[in-house]
């Protein structure tokens, strides 16, 4: 059987700690270590990519929107004044009231992350996801997005602000104010979300098992799930990478997701942004407050306030010393489920023990796994999904469980649960043949599953619906079907 190998870049850093490169299949017998076979370089979820970059758009200088003021301090919704509030209703108010085809409207920027528009403008369905770009462009689409609503408000004060699901998992209200005119409204959202009821926990508890991760991409990936599935559970236009702009809560959800990366930095001990290529060199374009096309790129937005003139209201905390580390990892497959699994109840059960194993399964076997540092990578077990189709969303997520007992309450809190499965991504991912994957390896170590027992891990799939504001779980379906589970094992070298 043939052996899938990947070339591996060499990782430079500049006073920090390396951070994983990406990576190009080719075949071959041999195998050898990988920087990152988690994504590859230029696989994109939406319809065009990072290629979209104008020759023609000025670059990016911050000399050119510096301003006078302090930097600028963005915080939580719950903690922004009425007067605050009317501000951004007046410039979301503002920015639809303009025409499309302006690229300072709500529809234009909007058709930047995602589209259903008929025709194509420059910048439209660029957004990066299940890609190493994810959190470098959001930054970029947050902060062009940002100084356009702050000119259309007319309040040169206004920062975005953001939605900490962790702290309150109820959208706040006047998001939810369905009041003639209430530009923060969006009636297409799920009823549980608009009727001040609140996201499953599970999703935080996912966000908390991401930030424990060290290397920088191991921790985007990981935390892109979690954020797949509040725009899952928010539904409606939320739900679709095509549409998810239009909904005023984008910009809440994806600022807290901007937020969250400067909280895993500032836990220090080993982590680090990348200082290579492509991730600080990769060009795309964006469009300021005066409509005028600027290019961007990441080594230009790795630090929010000398670059961009905005910090989160955290506290403030010395830099971080970071001592280098070239990791590399070898990567196995060593089981695959090749029988269709279809996720359409409320719990569905798979296991790897029907799995059929590939010539790595005697490698694996014998492997002894490491799964936990408090400041350095690890090795990695995930379950990678293939031949995805998502045919109904859930109003809330689908979680997934390791071994759990007969007769035991699925439970976020307990150490059989592993995560929640990324349903925006893999319906975005669901016609271009990619496969999803998932970390599972916090509940392997957690169960102390040891390397040759991997093929007897059971999966537990569970559909949990959004709570009510009485605080009751909403009951709903969903329709998933992935072709094939294949166990994947990354060994640190």
């Amino acid at each position: 059987m043939k052996k899938t190998n990947f070339l591996f870049a060499a990782i430079s850093l500049a006073a920090a700690l390396g951070v994983l490169a990406f990576t190009i299949p080719q075949t071959t017998e041999q195998k050898i270590p990988v920087a990152n076979a988690d994504l590859t370089p230029n696989d994109v979820m939406c319809a065009t990519g990072p290629t979209t970059a104008l020759a023609t758009a000025k670059w990016f200088n911050p000399e050119d929107y510096a301003d006078p003021k302090a930097v600028m301090i963005r915080k939580s919704i719950y903690s922004y004044s009425a007067a605050e509030i009317t501000s951004l209703k007046a410039g979301i108010a503002a920015m639809k009231a303009l025409p499309t085809s302006n690229p300072t409207s709500w529809n234009y920027q909007a058709a930047i992350h995602g589209t259903t528009l008929s025709g194509s403008m420059p910048s439209w369905n660029s957004c990066a996801h299940g890609t190493q770009f994810f959190l470098s462009w959001h930054r970029m689409y947050l902060y062009f997005f940002e100084r356009i609503l702050r000119a259309k408000s007319g309040n040169p004060n206004l920062t975005l602000p953001y939605w900490d699901y962790q702290t309150n998992a109820a959208l706040h209200p006047d998001y939810r104010n369905s009041a003639a005119g209430n530009a923060l409204y969006d009636a297409s959202r799920s009823a549980s979300i608009n009727g001040g009821g609140s996201l499953p926990a599970s999703i935080s508890t996912s966000i908390n098992t991401s930030l424990t991760n060290v290397p920088f991409n191991t921790f985007q990936s990981t935390l892109e799930g979690p954020h797949g599935s509040v725009h899952v559970s928010i539904g409606g236009n939320m739900g679709s990478v095509s549409t998810a702009g239009k909904d005023p809560c984008f910009w809440l959800h994806h600022t807290n997701i901007d937020r969250l990366w400067e909280v895993w930095l500032k836990k220090c001990k080993g982590r680090a942004n990348p200082t290579t290529a492509p991730w600080t060199t990769q060009v795309f374009t964006f469009f300021d407050e005066n409509g005028t096309a600027v290019n961007m790129t990441g080594s230009q937005v790795v630090n929010t306030a000398s670059s961009l003139n905005y910090r989160y209201d955290l506290p403030l905390s010395i830099a971080c010393n970071f001592l280098f580390k070239d990791w590399k990892w070898m990567v196995y497959r060593p089981y695959k489920l090749i029988n269709p699994l279809l996720l359409n109840q409320a719990l569905v059960k798979t296991t790897f023990r029907e799995a059929k194993l590939s010539n790595d399964a005697p490698i694996v076997k014998n492997l002894a796994l490491r799964l936990t540092s408090t400041d350095a990578a690890t090795d990695k077990v995930l379950v990678e999904f293939s031949g995805l189709k998502v045919e109904k969303m859930p109003e809330g997520v689908i979680e997934v469980y390791l071994n759990l007992p007969a007769g035991t309450k699925a439970d976020p809190k307990t150490k059989f649960f592993a995560g929640t499965l990324d349903l925006f991504t893999a319906a975005a991912h669901q016609n271009k043949d990619m496969p999803l994957r998932m970390d599972i390896s916090e509940a392997v170590n957690a169960l102390q599953i040891k390397a040759g027992n991997l093929n007897a891990i059971d999966l537990t799939f569970v559909v949990r619906g959004n709570k009510t504001a009485s605080g009751k779980e909403v009951r709903t379906q969903a329709s998933v079907r992935a072709e094939a589970l294949e166990l994947v094992v990354e060994k640190l070298q």
